[in-house]
């Protein structure tokens, strides 16, 4: 049976090991983290990427939005034949726990919103998700976003005690150079909860600057959109028998980050496929120039 090291043990790794693991030997994870080196996941350990050079195996498999910088790293190391890069259809992020834990998140958050006023749209890949008619569990995780920096203190504060032990808050801070955002400031809010394929609903911040509404991405740059994509206000899609939040010109906001296609399912997508991924130069260049 061929032997198969998996690059990775986030949610994309972890659907790469359930698509593989009855029809290949999965012989080990390679992960980049420190806190997981050392440790197993489903009892197949977890090692460093430098540590693939000790290690038995035909392939490693990768996939998911990193894939580029994962093949990137491993080309240090190894030969390109040896790498296996999947396809966005051959991952599903998606198990019948974590689908009905993720639509009762859903309704619950979005109850939740309603009970406290507060303005909320879903978007990015969960809203592809939903307007294909899927699950919002087939993606890795569901991003939502406020408006307002005292919203997202506000639910840092509140969303523990409503929320209650079944799940955990991660609050991710603003560190070094940021387009608008201060230095310490929250600037997501991760939702998981205690299952083996958790749920991950990510609650971010949008801000203005200049002309355009930004947030930060996690390398250091920022994705933009046009003020006017966020002017009509927000509208509500139907979800599994509830709606949702999204904003009216839902439309406009996922052509300017995928493009016109947005609803097909790429053959592979990554990081550098984002049409609106600026740095904090590139985005005050673009500003100037207006």
């Amino acid at each position: 049976m061929k032997k198969i090291v998996i690059f990775g043990t986030g949610a994309a790794g972890r659907a790469i090991y359930r698509a593989i693991k009855d029809d290949f030997n999965v012989v080990a994870f390679i992960d980049n983290s420190t806190a997981k080196q050392g440790s197993k996941f489903d009892g197949v350990d977890i090692c460093s990427v430098e540590n693939l050079v000790n290690l038995d195996y035909d392939s490693v498999y990768l996939g998911g939005i990193w894939a580029d910088e994962m093949e990137a790293q491993l080309l240090n190391l190894i030969d390109k034949s040896k790498i296996k890069v999947l396809d966005e259809k051959d991952i599903s992020f998606s198990t019948p726990s974590r689908q009905v834990a993720t639509d009762e998140i859903m309704r619950v958050l979005d109850g939740y919103f309603k009970e406290i006023k507060m303005d909320y749209f879903l978007c990015n890949s969960a809203l592809i998700s939903l307007l294909r008619g899927d699950s919002l569990s087939v993606v890795s995780d569901v991003d939502l976003y406020v408006m307002n920096y005292a919203d997202l203190e506000y639910l840092a504060r509140e969303l523990p005690h409503f929320l209650g032990s079944e799940y955990k808050l991660n609050l991710h801070y603003v560190k070094g150079d940021a387009a608008v955002k201060t230095d310490g400031q929250i600037k997501r809010i991760c939702i998981t909860n205690n299952l083996s394929e958790s749920i991950v609903i990510d609650i971010g911040l949008f801000d203005e600057y200049e002309n355009f509404m930004v947030c930060d991405y996690d390398d250091g740059r920022f994705f933009y959109f046009p003020k006017e994509i966020f002017e009509g206000g927000f509208t509500r899609l139907e979800y599994m028998g509830f709606e949702l939040n999204v904003l009216k010109h839902y439309n406009e906001y996922l052509e300017f980050m995928y493009g016109k296609n947005y609803l097909e399912i790429p053959k592979r997508f990554s990081s550098s496929d984002y049409l609106n991924l600026k740095t904090k130069d590139e985005l005050e260049a673009l500003i100037a120039r207006q």
